[in-house]
C-alpha cells in the first residue's frame, strides 16, 4: 500500500511540475517533414486498407494522428 501511494504522489508531481512550461516550436525544416509523415502515413494506411489489411491500416493510422498531434502542439503557434 506503501508503495501505491508514493507511486501515486510522484505521478502527481511529475505531471505538474512542467504544467506551466512553455513549448518551443519546432524549426519550419522540422514542421514541413512532420506535415509531409502525416500525409505518407494516412496514404499508406489507405493502401493497406483497400488490401484489407485491417491492422497495418490501423497501425499508420494512428502514426499519422500521433504525428498530426506532435504537428498542433509544437508547429501551429
Amino acid at each position: 500500500m506503501k508503495f501505491i501511494t508514493s507511486l501515486a504522489i510522484c505521478l502527481l508531481m511529475t505531471n505538474t511540475a512542467l504544467a506551466g512550461k512553455e513549448i518551443e516550436t519546432y524549426s519550419q525544416e522540422s514542421c514541413q517533414e512532420i506535415y509531409g509523415a502525416i500525409g505518407t502515413f494516412l496514404h499508406q494506411a489507405d493502401i493497406e486498407w483497400k488490401q484489407n489489411n485491417y491492422e497495418k491500416a490501423m497501425f499508420y493510422s494512428t502514426a499519422s494522428a500521433n504525428y498530426a498531434t506532435i504537428y498542433e502542439t509544437v508547429c501551429r503557434k
